[in-house]
């Protein structure tokens, strides 16, 4: 049918010859051309872009270049781009969606702008713009009609895909079927769902054996494997439950076993739904199910080996004891949980099992449980072990009264150390009332040693103070002195040093009391003035091990420390060293000479050994003679034989010796060897080897705790325990005689010991 835009009149017996540009050119009866404008166009040309009617008549006309030109409005331009759309002017249209900023459609127009074929350019147009069913029929009219399908497929509408497969791709259907099937079950379709997946299993290809065929068969594989797992689940929406069930366990698939364990479990299908959560790999929720739902305790016994979850052993533990008073396996459950107050519980009140329930508190240490074996042990008269699960159970006064009642209270006592950890010597402030009813306890039974000892643990310095000055014995005094120590308190300090001066009863206590006050105290430059009185008062008795011990011991506290040793020390401890080494410097390193000058040096200063002056002294000149010494030899014969006292105690033949040097003393002059010179470690200036201190930078010199020598910095080693320096040399041959620090006296092995660089000397100068 002609549809009729609008008339136009002609001149009367005109002839038309050709339309133009809107206008209609004719032959008049004059012969003569005549221009007749057409109705139609009369609105296409205008000189506004306001011109609404403009636009219409040029958009009707499919003059669109010139209707895009006078469109002013972005309706106007989607127009105009759906018309080029509909003229198959893909450029127009993609210029028109480009202005309009609609990057996706311009996209698809790129893609479909070089097609040549009209029927598949319709298709893909009538696609862009949602008329699907004319985009099927023209790809199906077109060359490609398999483009029908491919829309179809990305469209997600199986349903039309599928019947297009069955004409255009039959190797498509078995995908098809699949995915429908899933959109299907999606849906809430299930029996389609079913069928369709029934449908979608492929069969499994054969031939020779490749790498191609192999990669086929595994996708085929995993195509069916889907197919089944949609099979199982429908098949269980759909009631066929056993069916469903034996599909999905034989997929062994946990992603469909879980599935179709929650599907079952939603439709209260329990004991299935435990079996499929087994085969998902979920046992605590299949034994949940079996101990909750299905009463299964059996089912859920033969998972307990897989489950971690503390709550579902004990559910199961408590279905196991209340359902089947089957105590030892809910004793095994409750203990693989962890559940120490129910195990306890169970031992105490079913299995009457007390011991046992006395190693897990012990071990466990629960309040709970604790209170429910220390009421069992009160039932049965165990006292001692009553108290002690009482303080376990944080009834302190309860157990403190019980002990006190039964005469138990080193049970007491016992649970408390074991309960409270005690930092120092003291109880955290939380507890200390606790060792406070112990102290109180020992002090109405008149034992104030053992008060004093709790009173000290409860931080009641002054009470601790005074029970253990009442006692009085040496293990009271040094606990004394102990918590002088901790509690810093000036008066409890006078207080102590009066007692030990004997200004409370009279008697004064070994000087050594007072050296560990200062130590415990910190104060350690008067314990060192403390220490060089105790070990001058030891050297004075000829006790020099005990005074060469405390020196040591006052040493290494202050080394440690990191706190410099008193001149007065150093040189006490030297002197007595020098006295001790004579014997191994003699053997095993067979040095006369070294060991008849350290005999010289202590008789220097033989005032500080009265007691054993005059051996002393005798010795020193013997060993010079023997080693020739003759000057010191002749010296020290002349002190001791002009002092009555030394001469009174040498022994007759040793008298004789020493008289006959002195007498026949010759005309020829008499001189000591020369000694060696080595060395200062600090400022390098040659000092004879057994002198300690520098002419030349005036400091005093570390000494060898070996030789009594000076150190050297070529030969710098120390012992790894004390840290003191000694001469590596002769320090390794005294270790592989002895393997022990002749100062500290600790175990060391040659081996222990290097020659050191850049020592801290002045540390020890």
């Amino acid at each position: 049918p002609t549809t009729k835009l609008a008339s136009t009149s002609l001149p009367h017996r005109s002839t038309p010859l050709c339309v133009y540009k809107g206008n209609l050119y004719c032959q008049t009866a004059a012969s003569s051309i005549a221009q007749v404008p057409l109705s139609s166009h009369k609105l296409i040309y205008s000189n506004s872009k306001r011109d609404g009617e403009s636009f219409i008549n040029n958009l009707q006309l499919n003059r669109l270049p010139a209707a895009l030109a006078l469109a002013t409005k972005p309706e106007q331009h989607q127009i105009v781009a759906k018309r080029a759309l509909h003229l198959l002017d893909i450029e127009l249209a993609i210029r028109v969606y480009r202005s309009l900023n609609q990057p996706t459609l311009v996209m698809c127009l790129e893609k479909i702008r070089h097609i040549k074929e009209k029927n598949i350019l319709l298709g893909h147009i009538s696609m862009i713009s949602g008329n699907f069913n004319d985009a099927q029929n023209f790809f199906t009219r077109s060359s490609r009609p398999i483009l029908a399908l491919e829309m179809r497929r990305d469209l997600l509408q199986w349903e039309h895909a599928l019947h297009l497969a069955k004409t255009m791709a039959v190797d498509q259907v078995p995908h098809m079927s699949k995915e429908y099937a899933q959109q299907l079950e999606y849906r809430g379709e299930y029996a389609k769902a079913l069928d369709h997946y029934k449908g979608g299993k492929m069969a499994i290809p054969t031939g020779h054996q490749s790498a191609e065929l192999d990669a086929e068969i595994g996708t085929v594989n995993t195509h069916n494997a889907a197919c089944d797992g949609g099979l199982a689940r429908c098949m269980v929406r759909t009631g066929s439950i056993r069916d469903g069930v034996q599909v999905a366990q034989g997929l062994k698939d946990v992603t469909v076993a879980l599935e179709c364990a929650k599907i079952l479990e939603s439709m209260n299908q329990y004991e299935e739904a435990g079996a499929m959560y087994e085969a998902g790999d979920q046992p605590e929720k299949a034994a949940t199910l079996y101990i909750t739902e299905t009463k299964n305790l059996k089912a859920a016994g033969r998972l307990l080996p897989k489950i971690t979850s503390r709550n579902v052993l004990v559910m199961y533990a408590k279905a196991k004891e209340h359902q089947e008073q089957a105590y030892g396996e809910a004793e095994a459950a409750y203990t693989q949980a962890e559940d120490w107050d129910n195990v306890v519980r169970l031992k105490v009140e079913r299995q009457n099992d007390l011991h046992g329930a006395y190693k897990i508190v012990r071990k466990t240490r629960s309040a709970d449980a604790a209170s429910m074996v220390a009421a069992m042990c009160r039932k049965k008269k165990e006292y001692g072990p009553a108290v002690e699960f009482l303080v376990l159970a944080k009834k302190t006064q309860d157990a403190f009264e019980l002990a006190d009642a039964h005469n138990c209270m080193i049970n007491f006592e016992e649970a408390l150390i074991g309960q409270v950890q005690i930092k120092d010597g003291v109880a955290p402030p939380a507890n200390r009332e606790d060792f406070m009813l112990v102290a109180q306890h020992y002090d109405s039974k008149k034992k104030p040693m053992q008060a004093g000892q709790y009173y000290e643990v409860a931080a009641s310095y002054t009470n601790a103070m005074d029970r253990f000055m009442t006692v009085n014995t040496e293990e009271s005094v040094g606990r004394a002195v102990e918590v002088a120590g901790r509690a810093r308190s000036d008066a409890l300090t006078n207080k102590l040093i009066d007692f030990l001066m004997g200004e409370v009863d009279g008697e004064a206590k070994d000087p050594s009391y007072i050296f560990k006050l200062y130590m415990a105290l910190g104060n350690f430059e008067k314990a060192a003035k403390t220490s060089v009185i105790i070990a001058t008062k030891s050297q004075e008795a000829g006790n020099y091990r005990a005074a060469h011990k405390s020196l040591v011991e006052t040493a290494l506290v202050l080394q440690e420390k990191k706190i410099r040793i008193p001149a007065d020390l150093r040189r006490n401890l030297m002197l007595v060293h020098s006295y001790l080494i004579v014997k191994h410097i003699v053997a095993p390193l067979d040095d006369m000479d070294n060991a008849t000058r350290m005999l010289l040096r202590v008789a220097r200063n033989i005032r500080k050994f009265p007691a054993h002056a005059a051996t002393i002294l005798t010795s020193t000149i013997l060993q010079c003679v023997k080693v020739g010494f003759k000057s010191s030899a002749y010296e020290y014969a002349c002190i001791v034989i002009q002092n009555d006292k030394y001469k009174a105690e040498m022994n007759d033949k040793h008298k004789k010796k020493v008289e006959s040097l002195v007498r026949k003393r010759g005309k020829e002059e008499m001189n000591d060897p020369q000694e060696q010179n080595t060395p200062c470690p600090i400022c390098d200036a040659p000092v004879p080897e057994t002198v300690l201190d520098c002419g030349n930078c005036k400091n005093t010199l570390p000494m060898c705790v070996v030789t009594g020598k000076h150190m050297v910095l070529e030969e710098w080693s120390s012992c790894p325990t004390c840290k003191f320096p000694a001469l590596f040399g002769p320090f390794s041959k005294l270790l592989g005689e002895t393997k022990q620090c002749p100062l500290c006296e600790n175990a060391v092995t040659a081996g222990d010991i290097s020659i050191q660089h850049n020592p801290d000397v002045k540390s020890f100068a």
